[in-house]
């Protein structure tokens, strides 16, 4: 549809994974090594979304050469009572079955707080929950953007409460370098007047969402251009919703 050949890469696939531009409250690299001595752990990663959550738990999979088991809310979410509860038990099952390491995307979907729950099916999706994850013999990965919506529980069942952060103005540079690399722009070509200590805060996943864009637009495959996209998505995400201005007495 975008007139580009069928088996052409992804152009944020393209984009390293760099474990100095993760951001993260404790050494990620002695938990992967922990858990290749011992395979059995309750990890909750939380924070910004495009922090990396996700992409970690790819890289861990990769170096404990165990497959990933990746469910969303969209794909245990069930319309009928109890069909929920049957889908998340059923895939525990699965990764136990596989020897696969387990991770949960949006895991505050299924971890609510119960004292907020309005219906019974949401207090029993909880405790369904808690118990596969109590009762797994295997890594099980929980990523969130909305960790203060995990029920209170949830916290004694998580071996590790691991926070993501943004980044800061050296990894952003660092990841602009591989960004230029990338689209074929010689890193020389970057004007000195570029600060970026503009950038502190960005994200990989901007830097991703930046690699598609250009990869859509060929004029912007420059130095300057990609400094302006990065710098309008970080200002985007940082924007608070409905924060434009107020009619009437506030």
């Amino acid at each position: 549809a975008l007139g580009l050949p069928a088996n052409a890469p992804r152009m944020d696939a393209l984009l390293p994974y760099r474990a100095d531009c993760i951001n993260t409250d404790c050494d990620l690299t002695e938990v992967a090594g922990a858990l290749s001595e011992s395979p059995s752990a309750r990890l909750c990663l939380y924070g910004a979304p495009g922090t990396g959550k996700t992409q970690w738990a790819r890289e861990l999979a990769e170096r404990l050469s165990r497959p990933l088991l990746v469910r969303r809310a969209s794909d245990l979410l069930d319309k009928y009572v109890g069909g929920t509860e049957a889908r998340i038990r059923a895939t525990f099952e699965q990764a136990q079955s596989d020897g696969a390491i387990l991770l949960i995307d949006e895991a505050d979907s299924f971890l609510q707080a119960r004292d907020g729950a309005k219906a019974q099916w949401e207090t029993s999706m909880v405790n369904e929950m808690l118990t596969a994850m109590e009762s797994f013999d295997g890594i099980f990965v929980a990523s969130t953007n909305l960790q203060d919506r995990l029920d209170a529980a949830s916290a004694r069942r998580f071996d590790f409460k691991v926070k993501f952060s943004p980044l800061d103005a050296t990894q952003a540079r660092q990841l602009f370098g591989d960004l230029l690399d990338r689209i074929g722009v010689p890193k020389e070509e970057t004007p000195p007047a570029i600060s970026f200590d503009a950038l502190a805060g960005a994200t990989p996943g901007d830097f991703a969402n930046v690699a598609r864009q250009v990869r859509l637009a060929p004029s912007k495959r420059n130095p300057r251009s990609v400094f302006q996209l990065l710098k309008k998505e970080l200002e985007f995400r940082q924007a608070p919703l409905g924060s434009g201005r107020r009619i009437g007495f506030v």
